[in-house]
């Protein structure tokens, strides 16, 4: 590294200050100090390195916005380094755009995407080009780094919230007078809450052991037994002696913990003497827990979703800026407008496919119910079917079973499939959707004449955030398909793909089946 070169480096503040670094590499330093020098009116520090091992040294030293990196290096060429920062955990997202002297070679550059490049760009290199495109990335990254911050905001205000929740459960706990202990295996009380005292008439800090509170003493020494095997007693019900004589009939609830290797029963104890008497008591309880489900629910909600305010805010409001001051200012700024609302809009589409991707099986208690595929194709082609007149695509489809599964996860699925086969595609798009009988399972294809897929990225589809195209080619997120996997999965299903470059597409997916019957006869779907 020449010493122009070195100055760039050495003006370049650190990440820490609220800017996204960007790191050129190329072993020629004339080059580094062009290029440099063409990304200096970006405003963000610019880090030099003139070999492979260099450039992974400084990405342990900090996280860079974009990788603008040389194919042609001795010793670690441009594609040998890239494998190599794809491989770390920290570095396997970061965008690496390549730059060479080097006439176009289609075989290079497939091998520079497969290895998750985001772009090319060819010496002589355009200055306004490579402004435009690495600040695109500088854009996301700092607009990622603070939904990043604003969800670890987020994150703190909800461990706050869950230790007033705690505070105040305790507090509930008290005013209904449930007791909570914690003793020694063999009965020693270590603490307790007023409540516990209460319940059993006896002053608050009172030394006692629990094997002489008991009624019937075999009831401790069977409680013991079944916590010891099981790990924990859920509402067992005992005659207890109070403090001052009087018995009780109290629900004990028990588990065993490990505290600095002493074995001990944290428990909960309720008087449930009335309850003996009447139901109604324990009706009450359950109804006041469902409550509490329900709005620890609607906390769990209002939390993810507000990960999405701050962002929708900056979408909003960059929209408003680009519309009202657009033509007002120079053309680079109408550009940096519009990147702005771009990459705001993009990064709102990737939270909204996140939060579906895990969605997708959260429903532990959901209810599978006859699926009439048919019907549910219908509603799908109903959705896509701007898209389809739009495209010129035709849809057609085989007798469809019913199936039994989740009707809204099912329909994603079908969609998401029918959709990619038609964006996919350079020519009129065909999709045709086939079933037949498996054993004991129903098998799906969804076909398509689309641009195929090579087949070493076969499995890697199925992955969360894997393209294969640059965004200005195909746009999306790259969750479509994981989505696809997930449902199958939750269902118990398999999915896969067969497809050859250049020949379209055939998407399997195996569906148990526990349900007989077919739906009406074959039908198809066109652009008119």
């Amino acid at each position: 590294m020449n010493a122009s070169a070195q100055e760039i480096s050495d003006q370049a503040p650190p990440v820490s200050d609220g800017r996204a670094a960007i790191l050129l590499v190329d072993d020629k330093a004339d080059k580094l100090m062009a290029i440099g020098s063409l990304l200096v009116d970006i405003g963000q520090p610019v880090v030099t390195a003139s070999s492979g091992p260099e450039a992974l040294r400084c990405l342990l030293k900090e996280d860079f916005a974009v990788i603008l990196l040389d194919v042609k290096m001795p010793i670690m060429d441009g594609f040998e380094t890239a494998q190599l920062i794809r491989g770390r955990k920290a570095t396997e997202h970061t965008p690496i755009i390549f730059i060479t002297s080097y006439n176009d070679n289609e075989t290079d550059m497939s091998r520079g995407y497969a290895l998750g490049a985001v772009d090319f760009i060819f010496s002589p290199v355009v200055p306004e080009i490579l402004r435009a495109k690495v600040s695109v990335f500088i854009d996301l990254f700092l607009k990622t780094r603070q939904v990043r911050e604003q969800g670890e905001l987020l994150r703190a205000a909800a461990e706050q919230r869950a230790v007033r929740l705690e505070t105040r459960l305790e507090g509930l706990l008290n005013r209904l007078d449930v007791g909570v202990f914690r003793t020694t295996i063999e009965g020693r009380l270590i603490e307790a809450n007023p409540a516990f005292y209460r319940l059993l008439h006896l002053p608050i800090g009172a030394m006692l052991d629990l094997n002489a509170v008991y009624v019937r003493p075999r009831e401790r020494s069977d409680l013991v037994q079944r916590l010891t095997h099981a790990g924990h007693v859920q509402a067992h019900t005992a005659r207890l002696r109070c403090g001052d004589g009087q018995e009780i009939w109290a629900s004990l609830t028990k588990a065993l913990s490990n505290d600095g290797g002493a074995v001990l029963i944290d428990g909960m104890l309720e008087d449930v003497t009335a309850a003996k008497e009447s139901e109604e008591v324990l009706i009450r309880k359950t109804e006041e827990l469902a409550r509490s489900n329900s709005e620890l629910e609607q906390f769990a909600y209002i939390a993810s979703h507000d990960l999405q305010e701050p962002l929708r805010m900056l979408s909003v409001y960059s929209s408003l800026l680009a519309e009202r001051y657009r033509g007002k200012f120079d053309e680079k700024a109408d550009s940096f407008l519009a990147y702005t609302v771009e990459g705001a809009q993009r990064m709102q589409t990737l939270i909204t496919g996140l939060l579906s991707y895990s969605r997708v099986g959260s429903n532990t208690d959901q209810v599978l119910q006859p699926v009439d595929l048919a019907a549910l194709l219908d509603r799908c082609l109903f959705n896509l079917q701007v898209t389809i007149q739009e495209r010129g695509a035709l849809v057609t489809y085989d007798q469809l079973p019913t199936i039994q599964g989740d009707e809204v996860l099912i329909g994603q699925l079908l969609q998401n499939l029918i959709a990619n086969g038609i964006k996919f595609c350079r020519e009129s798009p065909r999709i045709h959707i086939g079933a037949k009988r498996a054993r004991e399972a129903w098998q799906f294809s969804i076909s398509d004449n689309g641009i195929g897929i090579p087949p070493d990225h076969h499995q890697r589809i199925f992955g969360i955030f894997h393209r294969l195209h640059a965004r200005h080619e195909y746009p999306g997120t790259g969750i479509g398909l994981a989505v696809c996997r997930r449902v199958v999965e939750r269902h118990g299903g398999r999915i896969w793909v067969e497809s050859e470059v250049g020949r379209g597409s055939v998407f399997h997916v195996v569906m148990p089946d526990n349900l007989e019957g077919i739906a009406p006869a074959a039908s198809a779907m066109s652009a008119g």
